[in-house]
């Protein structure tokens, strides 16, 4: 906990300190977005360079990025899970929106810091992938996942182009129901067994078939899974990244590969393998349960199988934060 206070006070003094920069800088002192934009456009090229800078810092430790990550694998081993639960599907999107919305406001400041941008965005996913595919305990490996995937999310801002933003976008909707689901899962199977050791379990699927499939689709629609939402996310913003980066690309394939040798390992480890005697009588989810667990899940689907009215949500300013780049 004392690490969460540190890093995420330490991130909002930096955003604190940005946004009052842009409260004097704007003639009337206001907080409207308009004239925040306006006022920011019209100062210095370093003094924008800066102030980019500063929100980087605040909203890169709450997204996390690397090297700012280092709250969020002790946060949420030590959390309950519907507490990371919400940090997974709800905080971490904060920091992802801050970024879209700071970077239409000084577009000139990032573009000249678009390689820091895709830089920091590559080094997350791969980092968080290899040291996701490194754990044994559950809860850690996803919360190393979650630095890979919104690393996602930044290397789609990145490319500051239409369809790498709209992956961005999906990529945000789509963490949050993965990430949500798999600490939900991995929380009600912890209160059965009381341990979080992937070497604990084996052959569940026989024992546990609710909590196979669910943990399964989750698990699947992180390593980019196609009919799931993790697959339409990667692939628009793979396909943006490629037209603004080209082969630098293959790094952030190499991230999905990650993310499938984790998942294919974790499955194995839950499901497959020799039976334990001590879990030979483990409860599967129980209605309640599953009424928590199941929309998680079937958002999933919907996204991946008609990614459209998602899509629609988002659009209109996606398309107006790529033209106001096209004009650079």
């Amino acid at each position: 906990s004392l690490s969460f206070v540190l890093y995420t006070m330490g991130g909002s003094i930096f955003i604190l300190i940005a946004l009052i920069m842009l409260y004097q800088a704007t003639p009337h002192h206001s907080f409207a977005m308009p004239a925040i934009a306006e006022a920011a456009r019209n100062l210095p090229r370093g003094e924008q360079v800066w102030l980019l800078v500063a929100f980087l810092i605040g909203f890169g430790v709450k997204i996390p990025l690397f090297p700012l990550h280092g709250w969020l694998p002790l946060a949420h081993v030590e959390a309950p899970s519907p507490v990371s639960v919400l940090l997974s599907g709800v905080l971490l999107k904060m920091g992802a929106y801050g970024l879209l919305r700071v970077v239409g406001i000084v577009p000139e400041a990032t573009l000249l810091l678009q390689p820091l941008l895709v830089g920091l965005a590559l080094l997350s996913i791969l980092y968080g992938g290899l040291l996701a595919w490194r754990q044994t305990d559950l809860k850690a490996m996803i919360a190393y996942s979650s630095v890979s995937h919104m690393g996602v999310v930044v290397l789609g801002v990145s490319s500051l182009n239409e369809i790498g933003l709209q992956g961005a976008t999906l990529q945000m909707a789509a963490h949050g129901l993965i990430a949500g689901a798999l600490f939900l899962l991995i929380g009600l199977l912890y209160e059965r067994t009381h341990s979080r050791e992937l070497a604990d379990y084996g052959s569940l699927v026989r024992v546990t078939p609710r909590f196979t499939f669910l943990i399964a689709l989750a698990l699947l629609a992180g390593m980019g899974m196609p009919g799931l939402a993790g697959f339409v996310a990667e692939l628009h913003v793979l396909i943006g990244g490629f037209a603004r980066w080209g082969w630098l690309m293959v790094l952030a394939s190499l991230g999905v590969l990650l993310s499938a040798a984790y998942a294919v390992r974790t499955l194995g480890g839950l499901f497959a393998g020799p039976g334990r005697p001590e879990l030979a009588q483990l409860e599967d989810l129980r209605p309640l349960e599953l009424a928590a667990a199941v929309p998680l899940a079937a958002g999933l689907l919907l996204v991946g199988l008609q990614p459209a009215p998602v899509v629609a949500l988002s659009s209109a300013k996606v398309a107006e934060l790529a033209a106001l780049f096209s004009r650079f």
